[in-house]
């Protein structure tokens, strides 16, 4: 009815400064006959009063999605319905991973699956030194990954949501423009890099020597000069068949959010297998972070690589800066969830909120003055809401309950810091503090 109030009123309104600029509102609007038995003209009325309607609707989207009230109330509405549907499904389904049982048969080996079976495969041509049988191998296994449906359309659900943002916040501006189609390229490389990934897991181990351990040393080595540099450098290079183009085009804002969608893709993979290389540990509640902190580390990267391209004397050094720093910020953020480190685990959290700020901050000022129909904070606090209610769905189904929100809440307090600094830092600028 609101919508149809102001739809009449703006016609009423139309109708008025039309005729007061000395024109006349045609007779078949008006619904008299048509005179000397021409013809009613009702497709041109049916016309303007179709763009009327949408200008209307568009004023509608604008106003309401960039009404706190309004924003709140629909993430609240979207976390209660995930925590309403997760005690449900907690109810009518029985939890297939018993947390304490694993707890207590970590030292037993576990039932080869295909997959296991497959990898240790890989792992037998790696140590034979097969290097080409084991980069050919690796796809078939990254494929096996994907038929656990769960862990499958939880991470699609989630690296589409993501995406969904990165859509609207690369600002397209036509069907043809390249800044359409290059985030979804983005994705697929993004998929792909897992593959050099996981290769120069088997090359590190046998080459350089780097295992994950338990001591403090040995643990920062393996995840800085492994797990960071490894997948930094895989994410990086999956981008650069995209870099030519961006700089020829002068685009700082899609040299960020493209190669931000690689890291999707990546994390996307990632989370496929996620839940069953962490299960038994607290590392499951960073189920909803692996996205937006992979966008940002390699939308980090690529807005340096993209720099360093178009002013090399200036921004050279910085690429190489700013690599390095991402490669150590990555593996400390991995490293600091050793056990021994438990007891400043607190500071992978700043590590994850410190490079959230850099990116939203390093967005903002490449971002053009445009005003859409949906606001870019509504489409953020949608796609935050609806990750975080579908990962406690599924984890409710995998662990219960009550394991469910125990593990989660490193990564709620993670989401809602981020949310607090997109809205400080983003355009609409709900808090000021």
């Amino acid at each position: 009815m609101l919508i149809a109030d102001c739809f009449l009123a703006a016609c009423e309104v139309s109708e008025r400064m039309y005729a007061t600029a000395g024109g006349t509102i045609p007779e078949d609007c008006g619904g008299s006959e048509p005179r000397n038995g021409a013809k009613p003209q009702a497709a041109g009325c049916e016309q303007r009063g179709g763009a009327m309607a949408e200008r209307v609707w568009r004023n509608y989207l604008r106003t309401k999605t960039r009404n706190p009230r309004f924003l709140w109330q629909m993430v609240i509405g979207i976390l209660l319905a995930g925590v309403a549907t997760g005690l449900a499904v907690d109810a009518f389904v029985p939890a297939w991973i018993d947390l304490e049982e694993l707890k207590q048969n970590q030292d037993v080996e576990p039932q080869p699956t295909p997959r296991s079976r497959a990898f240790d495969e890989i792992e037998k041509q790696a140590d034979a030194g097969d290097w080409l049988g084991v980069w050919w191998a690796i796809p078939h296994h990254m494929a096996m990954g994907w038929e656990e449906w769960g862990t499958t359309g939880l991470a699609a659900l989630t690296g589409l949501c993501w995406l969904a943002f990165v859509m609207q916040a690369i600002q397209i501006r036509s069907r043809r423009d390249y800044r359409l189609w290059f985030p979804l390229l983005g994705v697929i490389l993004g998929v792909l890099s897992i593959w050099p990934t996981h290769f120069l897991i088997m090359w590190q181990e046998r080459q350089w020597g780097l295992v994950d351990v338990d001591d403090v040393a040995g643990g920062i080595r393996f995840y800085t000069l492994g797990v960071g540099l490894r997948e930094e450098l895989s994410k990086l290079l999956c981008f650069l068949p995209l870099l030519p183009w961006l700089v020829y085009r002068r685009d700082q804002l899609a040299a960020l959010l493209v190669a931000g969608s690689v890291g999707l893709g990546f994390a996307m993979e990632e989370n496929v297998g996620y839940i069953w290389s962490t299960m038994g540990s607290g590392t499951l509640g960073r189920l909803m972070m692996p996205a937006p902190a992979h966008m940002t580390l390699t939308g980090l990267v690529g807005l340096a690589a993209y720099r360093a391209c178009v002013w090399p004397k200036e921004c050279g050094p910085q690429f190489i800066a700013v690599f390095g720093v991402i490669v150590l910020a990555h593996g400390m953020y991995d490293a600091l969830l050793m056990p021994v480190f438990e007891d400043f685990s607190i500071a992978s959290l700043g590590i994850f909120l410190a490079l959230i700020y850099q990116f939203f901050r390093e967005l903002r000022p490449l971002q053009s003055l445009r005003v859409d129909p949906i606001s870019l904070t509504a489409n953020f606090l949608f796609c935050v809401s609806i990750v975080a209610a579908a990962t406690f769905i599924y984890l409710c189904a995998a662990i219960g309950w009550q394991n469910a929100g125990d593990v989660l809440v490193s990564g709620i307090i993670a989401q809602s810091v981020m949310v607090y600094l997109f809205l400080r830092e983003m355009p609409e600028r709900l808090v000021t503090v």
